[in-house]
């Protein structure tokens, strides 16, 4: 508000135009953010990123298995880009049309019509909430065709009730401003009904589009394990062909690539999975899956024994013996395993 003002129309002008310049570059980006036609670009990029992606990675890490894999990791990438950019196009396109319908409701100008389009609304958000019985393409398409039916029957009710109600309250005048809002509701609540089902139709298409995902018909390949030489040179490593067993044993010691440690090398010995890390020696029950683990500097000594080994750890109570039952050929390779640590060893 400004009062008693004396300046020129021109200079009084330019301040006001510049008051609300400021107050817009201010407020643009909120303006911008409220806006829900914007979801669309962004969701449309969102979805066609992730199929991007996997048309690369998905060959890339097939190829590493072999040209079969390669083949299978190409297709299953090729659907997921397909499968984005069909669920980007139809999810902006539910978007637009919804913001579109949103204004296009505002002209109808009559509040029993846009009373009865939110309550269908907020039904459909209810019954997907609750969940029960998957809604079928079928469905979707009868509940856009009953929108669209109340679109036109509203609509056409409107030529007959909203004259009358004009009149009444203002007269011939009101006569033709009836006549003239049921014309436009006439041609805007059909569209708005068509509008609402071709949204219901395009969100049903996208989620059962996006809810079927490719998956490779080949595994994902865990980190090479090389096991150590010597842990005197940690970077001294034997190159070995890959291994999946001992890419899950150095997934177990480092947890996940969560932990700072280092695999040196795994044994089978008929009841335990054994497995010697920088930091610890593990011991994974066969039956159980049950983990057992202790650091190298907690353990006294080890023996060999009659068809297996002694491992001698100091626990809270004093010394406490591990038996594992190997057979010959293990048992050598269970003691070169332990003597790589054996500098750590009490």
């Amino acid at each position: 508000m400004a009062g008693h003002v004396f300046e020129a129309p021109q200079a009084l002008f330019r301040v006001v135009a510049t008051h609300y310049s400021s107050q817009l570059t201010k407020q643009i980006f909120g303006i911008l953010g409220s806006l829900a036609i914007l979801g669309a670009p962004a969701d449309f990029i969102t979805n066609v990123g992730t199929g991007v992606r996997d048309f690369f990675y998905e060959p890339i890490n097939g190829a590493v298995h072999g040209p079969r894999q390669f083949i299978e990791g190409l297709e299953a990438g090729t659907q997921s880009l397909a499968r984005g950019v069909f669920v980007g196009v139809v999810r902006g396109a539910a978007n637009v049309t919804e913001v579109v319908n949103g204004n296009l409701v505002g002209l109808a100008a009559d509040d029993d019509f846009i009373d009865e389009r939110k309550a269908h609304q907020r039904m459909l958000t209810d019954a997907m909430s609750r969940g029960g019985r998957k809604r079928t393409f079928g469905d979707s398409l009868f509940l856009a065709g009953a929108s669209i039916a109340r679109g036109v029957r509203s609509g056409a009710m409107g030529i007959v009730e909203q004259p009358p109600i004009y009149a009444s309250k203002h007269g011939p005048v009101g006569f033709l401003k009836g006549v003239g809002k049921a014309m436009v509701g006439a041609i805007v609540k059909p569209m708005v009904g068509v509008g609402d089902g071709a949204v219901l139709v395009m969100n049903h298409m996208s989620d059962m589009t996006s809810d079927k995902h490719v998956l490779p018909m080949f595994p994902k390949r865990l980190r090479r394990a090389l096991p150590s030489r010597s842990t005197e040179q940690p970077n001294l490593v034997k190159l070995l062909p890959y291994d999946e067993r001992a890419a899950k044993a150095q997934k177990i010691v480092t947890v996940g690539e969560s932990v700072d440690d280092v695999y040196i090398g795994h044994i089978n010995i008929p009841s335990h999975l054994i497995i010697a890390s920088e930091q610890c020696l593990w011991a994974i029950d066969r039956r159980s899956r049950d983990p057992w683990c202790v650091n190298w500097e907690e353990i006294s000594h080890f023996a060999p024994m009659d068809r297996g080994v002694r491992v001698v750890v100091f626990g809270q109570t004093g010394l406490k013996t591990y038996l594992f039952q190997t057979d010959s050929g293990c048992q050598a390779q269970f003691l070169a395993l332990l003597t790589m640590q054996l500098r750590k060893m009490v």
